[in-house]
């Protein structure tokens, strides 16, 4: 085993570190991933009552068994622009038509 010169060892601890801090990556627990799939479905239903007002129960149920956040990310942004209820749920139903044809 040798040893590096001072400089050379701390040029090298710093790359290390900074090696490791790039690889690390974040880790949600279990009930982090809960909250934030709840939490995603909670705002698509928000914009929809304030949009709507009446949210038919059938909707909230299908909204409630989705576990894709990215999909409930989009259908979140499509709430917000989209011209009626009716036209929600034939999109959400779509949405289920592809995904289980996947």
């Amino acid at each position: 085993m040798m040893t590096l010169p001072e400089e050379l060892q701390q040029s090298f601890e710093e790359q290390l570190s900074r090696y490791r801090e790039e690889r690390q990556m974040p880790v949600l627990s279990h009930m982090e991933i809960r909250a934030i799939l709840q939490n995603t479905r909670e705002s698509v239903l928000e914009v929809l009552e304030v949009r709507f007002e009446a949210v038919p129960p059938e909707l909230i149920e299908a909204i409630n068994q989705m576990k894709d956040t990215s999909v409930l990310k989009q259908l979140h942004k499509q709430a917000i622009t989209i011209g009626s209820i009716t036209q929600f749920q034939q999109l959400l139903s779509q949405d289920e038509a592809e995904t289980s044809e996947e």
